[in-house]
């Protein structure tokens, strides 16, 4: 369904910081510079007016409302609630998904992108005060600046339901979020203080619903199945692997968990594979590819950032760059560099052409839960938090490989389409459009490694290997054993391995530890924790004793090493060039690339009536400016210089007329100037300023191309403002003069 909320009143949705010297509280704005309406804001608006037309309707009405908008607050996570067990059912998702925040329609974004004088037109600043609760009067030193979005903009967005329904529920469904949208009047903050004002639309099949089966009792809301699949037989596999590209454009931010500060989510600079699996099983459709993910013969690897075409993989951490040289990059694996030269290890990011790091970038937004007894964010209810997660236009890439002969032909293209991962799916985050294509199978060459030599292991994903006592482990040696099970399993059995700790003042191994927090979805609980070696890390083996061939060291490379490679742990290279060569300038970064200007919106364009509005604040700011500026360089009404202060100020009563026709304008003009110094010449001024519709645009001389968002601008706006404009600068043209005259008057005394 396509939604509208059209805005009655300004606006505030605020981003919960403020803008030093300039504002206390600032409007959330988009990447072009434009206030928006984030879906979680509209989903808790939404939800609350649905449960006052649920409590209206009585009946079952408000299953529906937690079957759209998912659970709340799952009945045991109060303080009397029992541990879970298989007899509960747990918190249930919300089947009601907005694709995304609402927004300006249409191509108004791109063309105010050039122009920052239009850009600041669209939100405005007004004074408020903070009032004493008892006395009612306004509180010392609470004086403050706060911005406002203006009004009579009208935000496009659009929803989905996640499950398929049949007719009766469907019809029951849209009749309540239709039912809920006609009472959402208002949004965002200083709601009790007339901002905010709204009107929710719906529109899309079957819509408006009908209004009788809102007496009827509603037809039961589908329930979760929570069983398990059906176990089919195990399909054989063939010789080989069968590999696609997955990649991954950010439509909306992407919260993958990392960890939690405080009240500060802060996410994952990739898309790990256990976030993407669940949707890949999803789009495959059948248990096969369920039962070959367990038995590792399916791989979801990370979606790691794609620069240039090309995939990057996760810098290893034997990487340093010397204090005093930024742009040279040190082997230590291979080189222990000068002694008197301090490095500084590489912490983080990835490694693509020409061994330039690169980290992907963040948005960090607040969010609050709100308590529906105050109206305001309380801590029990989770109060106020921040999402860091990675930006949307981020495009990641993925490689999904599976056993050939296990899957179907062709179903590498159910994986293409729109995802939704991560957290808070059902709003602002986690869409994403993933493209697919065939990656082939990269040829075997080298030569094959004997007793003695060395096996350097780069870690492209987190690592999950097991010590004797069958818990996680980080130590090499147990990474050795996994090793060896892995070689033995692709045709290399006796190979034994050991890792080597130093050697000459080398450091052949580098690697950090990572804790993963696991999380069970269905029951909203946490599992425990993932531990073993980062991604990035660097181990330096050496065989002890037997043979690994090239085709052997290739196959572990696809299947991975540990447990749980199905989910991208596990993933390793071994014996990289980067990993043997000793130091690399990194070179110039490449220049940005600019965007050509958009073209400006015609009459009939989505987004035209908003771009009207900008431009008219932006054109009455620049009026006021400009008379202004006009009135403290030159007099525009020097020619009256023999007519009084007093008699000058009589103009103001014909500004109000100056809408009228032009020929009972001149008359009260006449009337005006009868009795001052030279009539008929007072009289041609005063025509000239009041009833020539071209004076005023001569006079002020603006920039009405940076001014205008529209082709009809200068016509429209022109015509529109000209009288407003007229009078602005013989206001602010008399005041200047009495102000003159006056200091003139008092130099004399």
């Amino acid at each position: 369904m396509d939604l509208r909320l059209h805005m009655l009143s300004d606006w505030h949705v605020g981003m919960g910081t403020a803008a030093r010297g300039r504002a206390a509280r600032q409007v959330l704005r988009d990447a072009d510079g434009l206030p928006y309406v984030p879906a979680k804001t509209l989903i808790g608006v939404w939800r609350d007016a649905c449960e006052v037309a649920a409590r209206a309707l009585g009946g079952s009405w408000h299953d529906w409302v937690e079957y759209l908008f998912g659970s709340q607050r799952s009945h045991y996570e109060s303080e009397n609630a029992k541990p879970p067990h298989a007899g509960m059912a747990g918190p249930r998702s919300a089947a009601l998904l907005l694709n995304g925040s609402l927004r300006v329609p249409g191509r108004l974004g791109q063309v105010l992108a050039g122009r920052p004088r239009l850009r600041e037109a669209v939100v405005f600043v007004k004074a408020g005060v903070a009032l004493d609760p008892r006395s009612r009067t306004t509180v010392e030193r609470k004086f403050r600046y706060e911005e406002m979005a203006r009004g009579g903009m009208t935000l496009a967005g659009s929803a989905e339901l996640a499950d398929e329904l049949d007719e009766d529920q469907l019809a029951c469904a849209l009749a309540l979020l239709w039912a809920g949208a006609t009472l959402v009047e208002t949004i965002g903050g200083k709601r009790r203080r007339g901002a905010g004002r709204c009107r929710l639309e719906l529109s899309g099949p079957g819509l408006p619903p009908d209004i009788d089966r809102l007496s009827l009792p509603p037809a039961r809301p589908p329930g979760r199945s929570d069983s398990e699949p059906a176990i089919e037989a195990e399909a054989r596999a063939g010789e080989g692997w069968e590999r696609t590209l997955l990649t991954l454009r950010l439509i909306g931010p992407l919260l993958a968990h990392d960890r939690t500060v405080g009240n500060l989510v802060i996410g994952l600079d990739h898309a790990p594979g256990w976030i993407l699996l669940p949707e890949v099983l999803r789009r495959l459709g059948s248990n096969a590819a369920a039962a070959a993910a367990r038995r590792g013969d399916l791989v979801v690897t990370a979606a790691t950032p794609l620069v240039d075409g090309q995939r990057t993989l996760p810098a290893p951490r034997v990487l340093a760059r010397p204090k005093d040289q930024p742009d040279l990059i040190v082997n230590r694996m291979t080189a222990s560099g000068d002694p008197g030269q301090p490095l500084k290890r590489l912490r983080g990011g990835y490694v693509g052409h020409g061994l330039r790091i690169h980290r992907p970038g963040f948005t960090t937004r607040m969010h609050n839960t709100i308590n529906d007894a105050t109206q305001r964010p309380t801590r029990d209810l989770g109060g106020v938090y921040v999402y860091s997660a990675l930006e949307p236009g981020t495009v990641l890439a993925a490689e999904v490989r599976v056993r050939a002969g296990l899957l179907p032909e062709g179903w590498q293209k159910s994986l293409a389409g729109t995802w939704r991962l991560g957290r808070s799916q059902k709003d602002d985050y986690g869409r994403v459009s993933v493209t697919v294509q065939s990656e082939p199978i990269p040829s075997v060459d080298g030569s094959s490694l004997c007793e003695g030599d060395l096996l350097r292991v780069w870690l492209l994903s987190d690592t999950l290997v097991l010590n004797a006592r069958l818990s996680f482990s980080s130590d090499p040696a147990d990474l050795g054993r996994a090793l060896t099970e892995a070689f033995a399993a692709a045709g290399a059995s006796g190979v034994q391995v050991e890792p080597v700790l130093e050697d000459d003042g080398r450091i052949p191994t580098s690697y950090e530890v990572r804790r993963t927090e696991s999380w069970h979805r269905k029951w909203g609980l946490p599992r425990p924790s993932l531990l073993g070696p980062a991604a990035g890390g660097c181990v330096t083996f050496r065989i002890t004793a037997g043979q690994i061939t090239p085709d052997v060291l290739a196959e572990v490379e696809l299947t991975g090493v540990g447990m749980r490679r199905g989910e991208g742990f596990g993933q390793v290279r071994f014996n990289d060039p980067l990993l043997t060569e000793q130091a690399r300038h990194t070179g110039p970064a490449p220049a940005p690339t600019l965007s050509p200007a958009a073209e400006s919106l015609a009459p009939g364009d989505a987004g035209h009536a908003e771009a009207r509005i900008i431009e008219r604040a932006a054109w009455r700011g620049e009026i006021r400016r400009t008379a202004e500026r006009l009135a403290v360089q030159s007099d525009v009404l020097a020619d009256l210089d023999g007519v009084s202060i007093s008699r000058l100020n009589n103009i103001r009563n014909l500004l109000p007329r100056l809408r009228e026709d032009p020929a009972v304008l001149r008359q009260r003009i006449a009337r005006l100037t009868a009795r001052w110094p030279d009539p008929p010449k007072a009289r041609q001024v005063l025509e000239e300023r009041l009833v020539s519709k071209d004076w005023v645009w001569r006079t002020l001389d603006l920039p009405e191309a940076e001014l205008s968002l529209t082709t009809d601008a200068a016509v429209e706006l022109r015509s529109e403002l000209r009288a407003e404009a007229t009078a602005t600068v013989l206001i602010a043209c008399l005041a200047a003069r009495a102000r003159r005259e006056a200091a003139e008057q008092e130099a004399n005394l």
